[in-house]
């Protein structure tokens, strides 16, 4: 966790950093976002684990109407969603700050969201190749999202099951039109969300460091971040 919270303070200094921009609006809508997105992986990963306990318990029981099952189903699938457009919406306010890094041909880049910046990045190497590289290689845990995020938002709702085990697991939605009775492609939900939470730090990190070399560290960020560092490595000793 101390990784994850060095990665954000960068990113957010990084982002303090950019002349010509709302900081403070900006910030604190960044701000807001992560802690929104933290908040959703901690309180989901609770109610998948709190739906595996519940429904252990009423089939020992030999519950017919497994009451208290059915209840915290429909309350991890909510959270899941939740966590989707959560993680959605964050991708679509650090797409904002992207254009910034780039001066005088800012407008030539895509903010309305963060796909469509994607595919202009992908679409014209030439304009950064380091990052459209990345973008290219590096981002299969983004159109699992998106293809999720889409159809649960427009199309369908998200489908919670169970692995025989007990352990549940979620129906990964493909791009083109579902089909009910078609084959399915269930996936381990805890392992995804611990998985795309760690995917998007790791794409942070590497944004970071890329962007970095554009703007330089303020003195006010290089005082910020040593206080940071501090507070992280008092945690570990």
């Amino acid at each position: 966790m101390d990784r994850f919270r060095w990665i954000y303070y960068k990113t957010l200094m990084l982002f303090n950093d950019i002349e010509g921009l709302d900081r403070s609006g900006y910030s604190m809508t960044f701000s807001s976002k992560m802690a929104c997105f933290e908040i959703m992986h901690r309180e989901t990963l609770k109610k998948v684990k709190n739906l595996e306990i519940i429904a252990k318990e009423e089939k020992s029981e030999d519950k017919i109407a497994m009451t208290r099952t059915t209840r915290a189903l429909y309350e991890a699938t909510a959270f899941f969603e939740a966590y989707l457009n959560s993680f959605y919406s964050l991708l679509q306010i650090i797409a904002k700050f992207t254009s910034f890094f780039y001066g005088k041909d800012k407008d030539k880049i895509p903010d309305e969201t963060f796909g469509e910046q994607v595919n202009f990045f992908i679409s014209y190497p030439e304009f950064d190749r380091e990052f459209s590289s990345y973008l290219t290689n590096m981002l299969t845990w983004y159109k699992t999202l998106k293809n999720n995020r889409h159809a649960i938002t427009h199309r369908l709702s998200a489908f919670l099951g169970f692995k025989e085990d007990g352990g549940i697991v979620f129906l990964d939605y493909p791009k083109e039109e579902f089909d009910w009775f078609g084959e399915k492609s269930p996936r381990d939900i805890e392992k995804y969300l611990n998985q795309s939470f760690s995917d998007l730090f790791d794409f942070l990190e590497f944004y970071t460091q890329h962007f970095r070399m554009r703007v330089p560290e303020s003195n006010r960020t290089k005082l910020i971040l040593r206080g940071v560092s501090k507070r992280i490595a008092s945690r570990g000793a």
